[in-house]
C-alpha cells in the first residue's frame, strides 16, 4: 500500500467544519452518486474525518452534514462535491451523497453483504430534514416516519474486527453466523490498528484509585480523579473477564484485602463517591457489535476457542440480585449509558429506574477524550491504553479493523464508487492520515491513543514510535490472513523485524 500524505490544513472535526454562507446541497438536490456504508459505530469519528477531508468546501462547492436526531448516533450522511484532484481516477467532479449507518454496529457492515440483504439507510429526501440554522449546512433528520429510512444494499462495510468474528455470541439478530465460505464473497482490506479499552463510571474509577493508592500500586502523590498515566487505576484481565461473563453481580462481591483485612469494594475506607445501588451495571453492545466482539475475544477467548465462556446477555439482567446488563445499539448510546449510571439519569433510555450505580462498558479510544462525559478508561493489567503501549507490545486490547465489499452482486461497487472506496481505504491506513485525521479526537490527558498504521500493510516501523505517523509492528495477520482471534506477533521477515 502506498503512503499518501494528506494536506496539512485539515478542517476541525466539529459541526462548525460544515458551516458556510453558500447555498446548501439541500435534500432537493439530486446527487450524481450515492455511496452507502454500514457498520462500526466506534469508528464514526474516523469516518467523518476521512470523508470530511475528501469533500470540497467552498462558496461554490459547499458540503452538508445530515444526522438522525441531533447526534447522528445511528445514521448520518454527507453531501458534497468530490473532484479528481482529491480522488484519483474519478471521471469528473461529482456531487456525492455518502450515507453511513451505525445502528447495529460492525456486523451490519459484514452480514448484509455476505447474505445480499438490503438494510435501512437514512433517506434525506422524505421532507424529514431541517437545517439547524439558515446557512449552517447541518441538518437534523427524523427517522420515525414511513420513508425516513429506506432499504438499500450496502456498497461497503466497515468493521472493528475481521468478518469471520461474527459468529457465536457476535451473530446479529436476523442473520446467520459468518462462515469461511461467506468471507470468500468479499473483498476484505485491513486498514489500521484501533485501540479499545474498558470505560468505567467516575465513581468506580475513584474507588479503584483510592484502593490502589493505599496499596502502593499507584503513587501516593496521586489525587482522586487524576487522569494521568501514572495515576490511572487498573483492572486485571481476570477481573475484567469475571465482570464481562457475569460472574460478579454486585460490587460488594468485589473484595479488596488491605493490611490483612478483607473489604467489599463498596465499604472500603476512604471511598466516598458510592453508588445508590450495589449492583454491577454492564453497558454492553448488542450482538453484532465489533466493539463487543473485540472485548469478548481479548478477555473471554470467545468465539475463538471451543469452551470459551460467553459474555453475559441482557436477558440475564437481574434488577434484584444483579448484574444489570443493558444493550447499547451504538457507541453513541454507550456514551450515554455510562454517563447515565454515574448521574442517575436516563438520556440513553436504558436507565428507566434512574439508578445510580457503578458501571463499566466497552469503547474505542476515540471517545470522550475531552472528559465531558462521566466516565474514564482504566489500565488493563497495569498498562494504559496509549499508542506507545500498544506499539511496544504491553497493551493488549487492540484489533485490526477491516473495510469490505461484495466482489459481485447487489451493492457491489464499480467505476467511480470503487475509486472513492479505494481512496478511503488508502487514507484510512496511511500513517500520516492516521495521525492527522483519525487521531484528532484521541488526545487524552494520560497520552495519545486511537489508531496506528500496521506494518503488515507495507509501512516501515522502528522501535521508537513516531506519534505523528504511528506504525505498529505487531499484527494479528502474521499468518498471512487477518484473524483477530490470533495473538499479535512481530513479522517474520528479518529485513523488517525490529524488536521493541
Amino acid at each position: 500500500m502506498k503512503k499518501h500524505v494528506l494536506p496539512a490544513a485539515m478542517l476541525a472535526l466539529t459541526l462548525a467544519g460544515f458551516s458556510s454562507t453558500s447555498q446548501a446541497w439541500d435534500p432537493t438536490t439530486a446527487p450524481d452518486l450515492e455511496l452507502f456504508m454500514s457498520g462500526a459505530s466506534g469508528m464514526d469519528g474516523a469516518i467523518t474525518a476521512l470523508f470530511d477531508n475528501l469533500c470540497e468546501n467552498s462558496a461554490s462547492e459547499p458540503k452538508d452534514y445530515y444526522r438522525d436526531g441531533t447526534s447522528g448516533a445511528n445514521y448520518r450522511a454527507f453531501f458534497c462535491t468530490l473532484t479528481p484532484a482529491k480522488v484519483a481516477g474519478l471521471s469528473a467532479p461529482k456531487k456525492v451523497l455518502f450515507i453511513k449507518r451505525s445502528a447495529g454496529g460492525s456486523a451490519q457492515g459484514v452480514n448484509p453483504l455476505v447474505e445480499g440483504k438490503a438494510i435501512d439507510a437514512l433517506n434525506i429526501q422524505n421532507s424529514n430534514c431541517t437545517e439547524t440554522a439558515a446557512g449552517s449546512h447541518v441538518w437534523n433528520c427524523s427517522i420515525s416516519k414511513t420513508g425516513d429510512l429506506v432499504a438499500k444494499n450496502p456498497n461497503i462495510g466497515i468493521s472493528d474486527v475481521d468478518p469471520f468474528m461474527f459468529r457465536g455470541p457476535n451473530t446479529p439478530t436476523g442473520f446467520s453466523p459468518i462462515t469461511q465460505a461467506g468471507t470468500q464473497l468479499l473483498e476484505i482490506r485491513s486498514v489500521a490498528a484501533l485501540i479499545f479499552g474498558v470505560p468505567v463510571t467516575n465513581g468506580l474509577y475513584d474507588a479503584l484509585q483510592t484502593v490502589q493508592i493505599d496499596k502502593n500500586e499507584l503513587p501516593s502523590t496521586c489525587t482522586i480523579g487524576s487522569y494521568t498515566e501514572a495515576c490511572m487505576p487498573s483492572l486485571s484481565t481476570h477481573q475484567i473477564s469475571s465482570l464481562v461473563s457475569g460472574q460478579i453481580k454486585k460490587w460488594s462481591e468485589f473484595y479488596v484485602n488491605f493490611n490483612g483485612t478483607d473489604y467489599p469494594l463498596t465499604q472500603y475506607p476512604g471511598v466516598t463517591n458510592k453508588p445508590t445501588s450495589d449492583l454491577v451495571a454492564f453497558c454492553k453492545r448488542t450482538a453484532g457489535s465489533g466493539t463487543g466482539a473485540q472485548q469478548y475475544a481479548k478477555f473471554l477467548n470467545s468465539p475463538c476457542t471451543r469452551c470459551a465462556l460467553p459474555p453475559i446477555e441482557p436477558a440475564a439482567s437481574n434488577p434484584i440480585d444483579g448484574p444489570l446488563v443493558l444493550a447499547n445499539g451504538s457507541s453513541g448510546v454507550m456514551d450515554k449509558c455510562l454517563d447515565d449510571f454515574e448521574k442517575g439519569a436516563n438520556t440513553s433510555a436504558l436507565n428507566a429506574g434512574l439508578v445510580k450505580a457503578w458501571a463499566f462498558g466497552q469503547q474505542a479510544l476515540e471517545k470522550n477524550a475531552d472528559n465531558k462525559l462521566a466516565y474514564k478508561f482504566v489500565k488493563v493489567d497495569g498498562v494504559a491504553p496509549t499508542l506507545k503501549n500498544a506499539a511496544n507490545g504491553t497493551y493488549k486490547d487492540w484489533v485490526e479493523p477491516t473495510y469490505q465489499w461484495r466482489k459481485t452482486g447487489a451493492g457491489a461497487p464499480a467505476g467511480d464508487l470503487l475509486k472513492i472506496i479505494d481512496k478511503l481505504v488508502v487514507e484510512a491506513g496511511s500513517p500520516t492520515s492516521v495521525a492527522t485525521v483519525l487521531n484528532k479526537a484521541s488526545n487524552y490527558t494520560f497520552g495519545k491513543s486511537g489508531y496506528l498504521a500496521v506494518a503488515s500493510n507495507g509501512h516501515p516501523f522502528t522501535n521508537v514510535l513516531d506519534e505523528n505517523a504511528p506504525v505498529i509492528g505487531y499484527s494479528h495477520a502474521a499468518s498471512g490472513k487477518l484473524d483477530n482471534c490470533n495473538i499479535p506477533v512481530l513479522p517474520a521477515d528479518p529485513a523488517t523485524k525490529k524488536p521493541l
